[in-house]
């Protein structure tokens, strides 16, 4: 049977992963996962060789693209071994992701019997490059097999194979468990992935599916109970935790039933009641993502394509406060026309919501997300020089006033949260001291990280050695072993080969 090596570079269970190992382990194939913490590669790619895998997968978004592409091309160097990437970057940018040295196969959807087709093919030593969902590099360049007509029905999949990760320590001592009720987000927002990956499976109809609810109740029940004594809190990682109402108002009440654990969820603006908040309240949401991001109605109805008024904001914050539900809410900095004085105004629209977070981030423009090609974001753009992502210490784009928006936006929670901080830090971004800012939005992060996220004090230690002191010893030691950053090398032209058939 074929060996498939999972690789990844955040500490942090992979639902694709998971539900993919589920199936290819029905099947009698053999799966793991390795986790690098990137401070010593050659040391990661001797565990994976250990292994001995015939496949090894890469699930790549954007940030992760650096690492995984350098990593592949350490992979190659193992005996037999082809690599296959997928996940949202690759999906929705195929023709540059084959491209690279490194990469064998982009899976270009949902990849559980796509890669299911695969290892039964190296185990039975059968040509694999007209697979329906691969796109394949051969002696004759890229076969472009078409995409998977049908996506996975969500009730017919096996169990996550969670067990996997709990090799780590993390993972094994972990207080919350990371669950999936469904795939998909019926929305279009133009900063959001989702909205091309709609229109890449065909369409909401297709691409939003959810688990009948006491389907997905008894797959947590199970899971919880393969973790006896562990687990304290549920975090659905759905991009919606709901689509329609009926689903919600049936799984709430068997949820509260049969697992009684307080949880955190995505949550979805339309036609929700104060009943359904009540439900919600009474069957354990202990916090919820109010995502409003941004205090102008204007720019989020408009820029950023989210159908959520200021007023309907407000009301449904109203219920949450009266039934005790927590809830954090986000705004965005960095789009195109804001200043500093626009912030500061909506201020007041924030504080009304009152979360009990308010999570700041600076717009990234990743590849193909409609708001990336919009015509106001592209004046902004840096010219000449690769996208490189920024998430919370930076700006990417190239706006007025980018310095004191960028210091602003590291302090905004504490303005919103403490108003007699308003004046003194609203001063104080006009003088560059870049380690105060930092140091002061590391602390209310930190608050988020143990608010949100539920995690250990022990885990929180592992994401400090990850997400700060690695990075550190990497620019300190800038050797291949230790993990260096890698800048991908031009992407390589290769001949197209005629498609394969959809029959086959």
């Amino acid at each position: 049977m074929a060996r498939i090596a999972f690789c990844q570079d955040v500490m942090v269970e992979y639902m694709g992963f998971m539900t993919l190992s589920a199936v290819l382990k029905q099947a009698g194939h053999t799966v793991e996962v390795f986790f690098d913490p990137q401070t010593n590669a050659d040391r990661f790619v001797e565990e994976v060789r250990a292994f001995r895998p015939d496949v090894v997968g890469f699930s790549i978004l954007t940030p992760s693209v650096p690492w995984a592409t350098a990593m592949a091309l350490r992979m190659k160097q193992l005996p037999g071994v082809v690599t296959v990437f997928g996940n949202v970057h690759a999906m929705l940018n195929p023709e540059e992701t084959i491209a690279w040295p490194g990469v064998d196969m982009v899976c270009t959807g949902e990849g559980e019997f796509t890669l299911l087709e695969l290892a039964a093919a190296l185990d039975a030593g059968q040509p694999y490059d007209e697979i329906v969902g691969l796109w394949v590099k051969t002696a004759d360049g890229v076969r472009r097999n078409p995409n998977r007509e049908q996506l996975v029905d969500m009730d017919a999949m096996p169990m996550p194979d969670r067990q996997m990760y709990n090799k780590y320590l993390f993972f094994r001592k972990s207080p919350y468990l990371r669950v999936m009720a469904g795939r998909g987000c019926p929305f279009r927002c133009s900063f959001c992935s989702n909205t091309t990956m709609m229109d890449h499976y065909g369409g909401v109809k297709t691409y939003v599916r959810k688990k009948q609810p006491q389907a997905a109740v008894s797959e947590i029940r199970a899971m919880i109970d393969a973790h006896p004594g562990r687990v304290k809190h549920i975090f659905f990682i759905d991009e919606v935790f709901w689509v329609k109402n009926e689903w919600l108002r049936t799984f709430l009440p068997l949820y509260k039933a049969q697992i009684g654990l307080p949880f955190t969820a995505n949550f979805r603006f339309g036609g929700i009641t104060e009943d359904d908040i009540r439900l919600l309240a009474e069957a354990g949401a202990s916090g919820l993502s109010l995502s409003t991001e941004s205090g102008d109605e204007e720019q989020r109805r408009g820029l950023l394509n989210k159908p959520a008024t200021n007023a309907q904001i407000l009301r449904i914050a109203g219920w949450m406060h009266k039934y005790g539900i927590n809830f954090g809410s986000s705004a965005f900095f960095g789009l195109p026309g804001d200043t500093v004085d626009d912030h500061m105004q909506r201020l007041a629209f924030f504080r009304a919501v009152n979360p009990k977070y308010l999570w700041t981030t600076f717009f990234q423009p990743y590849p193909k997300l409609f708001l990336t090609q919009h015509p106001d974001i592209a004046p902004h753009m840096p010219q000449n020089e690769a996208f490189n992502v920024t998430l919370h210490h930076d700006m990417y784009l190239n706006l007025p006033d980018r310095e004191r928006l960028v210091r602003l936006k590291k302090v905004y929670y504490l303005m919103m949260r403490f108003p007699w901080l308003e004046k003194p830090l609203r001063r104080l971004i006009d003088f560059r001291i870049p380690l105060l800012f930092d140091v002061l939005f590391l602390m209310h992060f930190t608050y988020y990280i143990f608010l949100a996220e539920k995690i250990s004090f022990f885990q929180y230690l592992v994401h400090l050695k990850t997400f700060a002191i690695n990075p550190v010893l990497r620019r300190k030691l800038p050797l291949q072993q230790s993990g260096a950053p890698y800048t991908p090398p031009p992407a390589q032209r290769i001949p197209v080969v005629q498609q394969a058939d959809a029959d086959h």
